[in-house]
């Protein structure tokens, strides 16, 4: 459970009458008017998404320019294109380079109580499981499964595409079906406009900015760092206001034109900043300029499960070996320790680890018995106090989804993974 003793809270939360908050956009071409969609947003189902849009739509926060690394506050996807466009599947938006790569700085995990099914569906493109941001993509048919490009994985839904609606609306579904006939890179989204149509609508608003809210705390947020410089003998060092629990974006350049990045530096919670050393880099010398954004997380949930003296069951399939299951008992260290299932017992240690807000990263070594040597992304899943929101609070999922593939065969991916925590006894 991420925040104790706010249930009292919830009663005062709920609304007498479920809202509606819309987004109307218009999309032109060629400087001419192309048409108009409003989209109905869900703040019930799928509130971190929700939230995230209407932040960006609106630029009631600040938020990364992935183009050169500069920290802006503005409406964040007017005059942004649509970097795919799929005849009769798909339009996608949300990309500021327009690569369909990039995103507003941050990752925000997966929303999954909406089921997303119906036409004219709208999710957040992810780049795998929690690792949504400003991206999003409109599902024409009545399911991801008539999508191929979509099919088999895994999205968040958070609004969907209404009919024509006046005189705000436009010619709505035509138009996104028309959007998705055309070529991508050319039709320009002019504005994207919330409208609140409930008194219980305002009140989510002002939720979005309350860090002490139940549920919304989990937002990520952006601030424009100040760096220093520092030398420790021979070696360069930059330095920046660091927070615990936050990921520096860096960008750099040695002629204010051209701009190298993003480069990430985490800062775990609990740990010290320790400054970024330029003396070994070639790509970022230390007579250069830089800029940047730091992104500051209000929960790390990789760092809150402490594996020393604690066990992790670990579920897959392996595309060459079939169904794996397999038992990890950590020692005190959390790093090593043995290991029971499929391929027998034996010892086994943790190498190659790297830790970002919502997974943690590392390398499975047998140093005894006959487990192949894996690589896994384990996440961190949200869940709901009772099911599903908007009146349950988060809390981390147990299990939690998991990502990797054997270090032999690095090009055939595991398969429906899973992983679950044992806490130490």
């Amino acid at each position: 459970m991420l925040r104790p003793a706010i249930l009292l809270f919830l009663v005062a939360v709920i609304s007498p009458a479920r809202g509606q908050i819309l987004a109307d956009f218009e999309i032109s071409l060629q400087d001419k008017e192309f048409g108009r969609f409003t989209i109905q947003l869900d703040q019930y189902n799928s509130p971190h998404a929700t939230a995230n849009f209407i932040r960006l739509a609106e630029g009631l926060v600040p938020w990364v320019d992935s183009r050169g690394g500069q920290v802006r506050q503005a409406p964040f996807y007017d005059g942004l294109s649509f970097h795919s466009l799929t005849a009769g599947t798909e339009i996608a938006s949300g990309s500021r380079n327009g690569t369909g790569r990039d995103n507003a700085g941050w990752t925000l995990r997966d929303d999954f109580t909406l089921p997303g099914s119906g036409t004219y569906t709208v999710y957040m493109e992810n780049d795998g499981p929690n690792s949504n941001g400003s991206r999003f993509f409109i599902n024409i048919p009545s399911a991801l499964s008539s999508n191929p490009a979509r099919a088999g994985k895994a999205y968040t839904a958070f609004a969907r595409v209404l009919q024509p609606t006046f005189p705000l609306g436009g010619n709505g579904r035509l138009t996104v079906a028309a959007l998705s006939n055309s070529l991508p890179g050319f039709h320009i989204i002019d504005s994207v406009r919330i409208r609140y149509l409930t008194p219980g609508d305002l009140t989510f608003r002002r939720n979005l900015l309350d860090p002490e809210h139940f549920s919304l705390f989990l937002l990520p947020s952006t601030r424009t760092p100040l760096f220093s410089f520092r030398r420790s003998g021979s070696d360069s060092f930059l330095d920046w206001n660091s927070t615990p629990g936050s990921t520096l974006l860096l960008w750099s350049s040695r002629d204010l034109r051209n701009w190298l990045g993003p480069f990430s530096l985490n800062h775990l919670p609990g740990s010290e900043p320790e400054g970024y050393d330029l003396s070994f880099t070639q790509a970022f010398a230390a007579r250069a300029f830089f800029r940047g954004g730091v992104v500051e997380y209000p929960h790390w949930p990789s760092t809150e499960r402490n594996f020393g003296n604690a066990a992790i069951l670990l579920n897959f399939r392996d595309p060459n070996r079939g169904i794996v299951n397999a038992s990890c008992f950590f020692d005190e260290t959390g790093y090593a320790g043995i290991y029971q299932g499929t391929f027998g017992n034996g010892d086994f240690v943790l190498s190659r680890e790297e830790v970002a807000p919502y997974t943690r990263e590392f390398q499975l070594s047998a140093t005894t018995g006959n487990q192949p040597t894996y690589r896994l992304v384990l996440h961190y899943d949200l869940a709901w106090s009772n099911g599903s929101p908007p009146f349950s609070i988060p809390v981390l999922a147990n299990p939690s989804r998991l990502e990797g593939s054997d270090l032999l065969n690095a090009a055939d991916p595991l398969e429906n993974g899973s992983w679950r925590f044992v806490p130490a006894p």
